[in-house]
């Protein structure tokens, strides 16, 4: 039996394209896997030092910023793989000019918007959210940290050009120098504003380095010379581009509301006190399923390519293998959370948050469900359906998770916010496999789609 799975993994990696995913993921895995440990200790620090309640509120005034970029701004990395993959396949320069004229002019429309309205709605929203007034006056300023995040068409280039390497050096840039500015305002024995500081000043510093790397790979590849900035920036240089970048973005703020959202809503519904347990949870959780999220990342490109080829075979090996592979993993990180997820609450964060246990195990168990899926969403992506995801994601999230959430939320806290989120990624799954196996279907039959 051991010697036939064997021989099953081996003719899975025989053809090189899973080895190349898996090598990529591998390159930002390691980024990822520093920035969670340095997140953790940032967490870790402010949850000793400031406890659940004042926590609470300051993970709030993060997840407010983090939820407004998110619904103002636009995903556009995605536009950029896409189209960008033919125009690089063709050898199109100035088709692939036309297209990153298009999407920086949506990440700079999109921060702007952001801006103006994260720094206008904070007297509005703080009293909600059980913020004084100094809490308030802290936040405003904090929300300027949307300016920097100009990152989604820098982002697209690095993964375009197979640059995970210097991915995984900028995503660990961020939490490096979170966590030091936490630290020193715990040593300082600093007001919440110290905190948001340092949160503030790492965000500043990883959008930048995100953006300078981005285009500098660009540059350097020789596909930018000859880019002028000049001409009708608003012109779609793609037919069905806008289609496409709306409903990426729909798509990108739907899945805000399971992710930062969710925290945002607990807040709302329960107070600062459960958001702040509901965020230890989430983000511990996230980290065990970061390897999906990176293995979506790597995956996608790999995705563009086959599209553009017409190898509607090789996506159905791809969906099949890559998501057999990662749920396997999934269902190990499941184990160990079970066994060893309440005393390492307790170490690291206080015996306060240890109630959080309940949230932590089905937060994981849904992130299981996502892990197995993964390949689904970018597959659809660069069959050119974006419409699909968010069809999806908008049944689920509004008809699932949200109302669950903001009733289960209320009763029980967290863990009612995690039995919201497992129920959700369950319905998810089930109908993004059946709308891919449709897809896939039509294409094998009309190879000239």
């Amino acid at each position: 039996m051991t010697f036939r799975l064997t021989a099953i993994l081996k003719s899975w990696f025989a053809d090189g394209l899973l080895g190349r995913i898996f090598k990529n993921a591998g390159l930002l895995l390691t980024g990822r896997a520093a920035s969670g440990l340095f997140m953790l200790g940032t967490l870790s620090i402010m949850a000793h030092k400031l406890g659940v309640e004042q926590f609470g509120i300051v993970v709030l005034v993060q997840t407010y910023v983090l939820v407004v970029s998110g619904l103002a701004t636009f995903q556009s990395w995605q536009a950029v793989i896409r189209y960008g993959a033919i125009h690089l396949e063709r050898g199109n320069d100035a088709g692939l000019h036309s297209l990153l004229r298009f999407t920086t002019m949506l990440d700079v429309l999109g921060v702007v918007i952001g801006t103006i309205i994260g720094f206008a709605a904070v007297p509005w929203v703080g009293p909600a959210l059980e913020w004084n007034p100094e809490v308030i006056a802290a936040a405003q300023p904090y929300s300027l940290l949307i300016l920097f995040t100009v990152i989604a068409t820098p982002t697209g280039l690095l993964r375009l050009f197979d640059r995970f390497d210097l991915l995984a050096v900028q995503s660990a840039i961020t939490p490096a120098t979170r966590l030091i500015g936490v630290a020193i305002a715990a040593l300082a024995d600093a007001p919440l504003w110290g905190y948001l500081l340092a949160w503030f000043v790492a965000g500043v510093l990883g959008g930048i380095a995100l953006m300078f790397f981005g285009w500098a790979v660009a540059a350097r590849s020789g596909h930018l010379a000859g880019m002028r900035w000049r001409g009708t920036i608003f012109r779609a240089p793609e037919p069905g581009i806008w289609r496409f970048v709306i409903a990426a973005n729909l798509h990108s703020s739907l899945l805000l509301i399971p992710t930062q959202m969710a925290t945002f809503l607990v807040g709302l519904v329960a107070g600062p006190a459960p958001a702040g347990l509901f965020k230890v949870a989430r983000d511990v959780a996230t980290a065990l399923a970061r390897p999906a999220e990176i293995l979506n990342q790597s995956i996608y490109p790999e995705f563009a390519k086959l599209g553009s080829r017409g190898s509607w075979t090789g996506f159905a090996k791809l969906i099949v293998r890559g998501g057999a592979l990662a749920g396997g993993a999934g269902v190990a990180m499941l184990a160990l959370t079970i066994a060893v997820g309440e005393p390492f609450l307790r170490l690291a964060f206080g015996v306060e948050f240890v109630t959080a246990y309940a949230a932590l195990v089905l937060l994981v168990g849904s992130a299981v469900i996502t892990i197995a899926g993964f390949p689904m969403d970018p597959a659809l992506y660069a069959m050119g359906r974006p419409g699909i995801p968010l069809r999806v994601n908008a049944i689920t999230v509004c008809l699932v998770f949200a109302p669950l959430l903001l009733y289960l939320g209320e009763r029980d806290g967290p863990a009612g916010a995690g039995v919201a989120a497992l129920s959700a990624a369950a319905v998810g799954f089930l109908a993004m496999a059946a709308y891919t196996v449709i897809e896939l279907r039509k294409r094998a039959a009309e190879p000239s789609a």
